[in-house]
């Protein structure tokens, strides 16, 4: 086997094995994935480099994005070859992007210095690139959640590493993580335990930080706590309400209603489009389920689509409804899904589900003022997004809601990330956070990360907890882009000053030699 196939073929499983540790959440994979990635640098030319990164990032796709082979098939009804064609698209997208990550990385790289501490510094800068790189990509890719890809992601499965993420949020585990990867790579290639020691304080380090922050946090109340039931009837997407069904699914959700009701809630909490047509206060479906639950004061929280009445855009929205069928707040959904809410170009996939919905975005969507405070919203992807949950905190949230809709990934992992998206949340801005998604799991989370209550059923599901107002900010939610600057002056002041002055550094040494 020639050098260059062997290589490659490393490259591939090395992409796929970090895939596996972002798709299974595993912290021990991820912090070993990217090694093979590092050690070649080592000996790669530049212009390799391209190409190794394009091989590494590929494999990446090809692991993450397989079921969409015959899942686009399955949701769309466009064919099997339209699914490879998706499939192999999004895979090489993920090539070319780690082509250019890898490609900057090994032109800042330095090898055969014999000074640690340069070294060392050299690698701070490779970690702080690759996060700024990352959380870039993150930005851009808000409205396309399912090619995300964020490597510290596996650690907010531990409730001590999550605590780091309300400092610097996500970009900090990843930023921590590439450390660790490049101090293993360099114990291969030098044989020196300082850099497995390095490694292994990193990951001490985290371990005892997070639990500082988890025993001392303390949060602000700001008034009493409140109960949600949260409800889901798990239907399946595909599945469209029609004149044979509709007596069946209507008795689903007024059971359900009865349920929760039974259980004294101050809200009940319904998942994203749980009733999937547009909004009219002459609903009768909406009306009973008010009426069932109106000899208490319950408030529904729902999600439906929403019409404006002047100019007709239509919107993924949530209602707040209270027991007098009075609508009290409306959130409408802000970052849509490219390709599939709002067109991306003049495409747009129809779901076999829906008739072509073509939505528009909420503009200055601000949290909704409630008895117990203001609760922030975040509707399906928008769980994904640090800066759409941050702005709702910083704009006086006080509780966290979130309204999705799994049943289109119910059977891959993209469910449980999902999920854990939502406990990122919590943390990363201390607040408490309730998840209503439909057959995905429902949970109510404290804004320490504890999951008080969690739940996936096929069958109708019912999620009970108290929800605590607070009115703390993390230093993540006050300055989300701070690590992201603190790193970024970090690199210009090692490329126009460090570095250099290494580089000289290493010449003298040589040349007394």
């Amino acid at each position: 086997m020639g050098k260059n196939l062997k290589i490659s073929i490393i490259l591939l499983f090395s992409g796929l094995a970090l895939n596996f540790a972002n798709t299974h959440l595993s912290i021990l994979i991820v912090c070993f994935s990217v090694v093979p990635l590092f050690i070649l640098l080592n000996e790669s030319s530049k212009i390799r480099s391209i190409l190794n990164g394009f091989l590494f990032g590929f494999g990446i796709g090809l692991g993450m994005f397989f079921w969409m082979i015959k899942g686009i098939n399955h949701y769309t009804g466009n064919g099997f070859l339209y699914g490879i064609f998706v499939y192999l698209i999004s895979s090489i997208f993920l090539g070319l992007y780690f082509s250019l990550v890898y490609w900057i990385i090994a032109n800042i790289y330095i090898k055969n210095t014999k000074s640690t501490r340069s070294l060392f510094l050299n690698r701070l800068c490779i970690s702080a690139v690759w996060t700024v790189l990352e959380s870039v990509l993150a930005f851009v890719l808000q409205s396309f959640p399912l090619h995300y890809f964020r490597i510290g992601f596996s650690f907010v499965t531990n409730i001590y590493f999550l605590q780091l993420t309300s400092i610097g949020g996500l970009a900090l585990l990843s930023f921590l993580t590439i450390l660790i990867n490049l101090f293993l790579a360099e114990f291969y290639l030098q044989k020196k335990q300082l850099y497995l020691i390095y490694s292994g304080s990193i990951l001490f380090l985290m371990f005892v930080v997070g639990s500082i922050f988890y025993y001392s946090y303390s949060p602000i109340f700001a008034g009493r706590s409140f109960k949600v039931a949260i409800v889901s009837d798990n239907t399946n997407p595909e599945t469209k309400w029609n004149s044979e069904n509709g007596d069946a699914f209507a008795n689903k959700y007024f059971q359900l209603c009865k349920d929760a009701t039974k259980l004294e809630p101050d809200f009940i909490i319904w998942p994203e489009t749980a009733l999937p047509w547009t909004y009219s206060n002459e609903d009768d479906l909406l009306k009973e389920i008010v009426r069932i639950s109106n000899t208490q004061n319950i408030t529904h929280v729902i999600g439906i689509n929403n019409e404006n009445s002047e100019d007709k855009k239509l919107f993924n929205s949530v209602f707040y409804i209270d027991k007098y069928n009075k609508v009290s707040g409306i959130y409408n959904k802000q970052i849509l899904l490219k390709g599939i809410e709002e067109p991306l170009g003049n495409f747009l996939i129809p779901f076999l589900s829906q008739e072509g919905f073509v939505l528009s975005r909420g503009k200055n969507q601000v949290p909704i003022q409630t008895k117990f405070g203001k609760a922030g919203n975040l509707i399906c992807n928008e769980v994904v997004s640090e800066n759409c949950s941050s702005e709702q905190v910083r704009s006086g949230a006080n509780v966290l809601f979130n309204f999705s809709n799994d049943g289109w990934f119910k059977d891959n992992y993209i469910s449980d990330l999902h999920f854990y998206y939502a406990r990122l949340q919590a943390v990363e801005n201390r607040k408490d956070i309730a998840v209503a998604n439909n057959c995905g799991i429902n949970a109510i989370i404290n804004s320490d990360g504890t999951i008080v209550s969690e739940k996936k059923d096929t069958s109708s599901t019912l999620v009970l907890g108290s929800i605590q107002p607070n009115t703390n900010l993390s230093l993540f939610t006050k300055y989300p882009l701070l690590f992201n600057i603190l790193l970024i002056i970090y690199v210009f002041i090692y490329l126009t000053y460090i570095k250099p002055k290494t580089i000289r550094a290493d010449t003298h040494e040589e040349l007394k030699k």
